[in-house]
């Protein structure tokens, strides 16, 4: 898929507090069921040098829950902005034609596979992923 046109949305339910976005280039030397959270994910630092890199991306959603993540080509519009003030900005280096998507709990016991419908087809290259995002409402 041209990432011009890229319009794909993605339910996501989470145990973790967080969501990790990577390429298979980023993943290629980990093996089944090491505990690349606690070896390689779980300090500030870890996380910074990460998307410093643009390798694993992650961010913290706050809490477990179904998410629904809305992958659009160009930049959020004024209403966009809007509707999602808090937003952050993160890039992302895709080696290979995909994006995968995970729990961040799921990097606690790595496994390779990733459910067809968390992935992105996308072209190789580097990206911006702004992520936007509102408070939600409590009950």
């Amino acid at each position: 898929m041209k990432y011009e046109n890229l319009n794909v949305d993605i339910e996501l339910p989470l145990d973790g507090m967080g969501i990790v976005f990577y390429s298979d280039g980023a993943v290629k030397g980990i093996e089944e069921g090491y505990d690349y959270f606690e070896n390689e994910y779980s300090l500030p630092e870890q996380v910074a040098a990460h998307v410093k890199k643009g390798d694993i991306v992650g961010f913290c959603t706050g809490s477990g829950g179904d998410y629904t993540l809305k992958f659009r080509s160009g930049y959020p519009t004024e209403e966009i902005d809007e509707q999602y003030p808090l937003q952050i900005r993160l890039a992302i280096n895709v080696e290979g034609d995909r994006i995968y998507i995970k729990d961040l709990f799921w990097l606690m016991d790595w496994n390779s596979d990733c459910p067809e419908e968390q992935q992105v087809e996308i072209e190789e290259g580097i990206y911006h992923i702004t992520l936007c995002t509102i408070q939600p409402k409590s009950d």
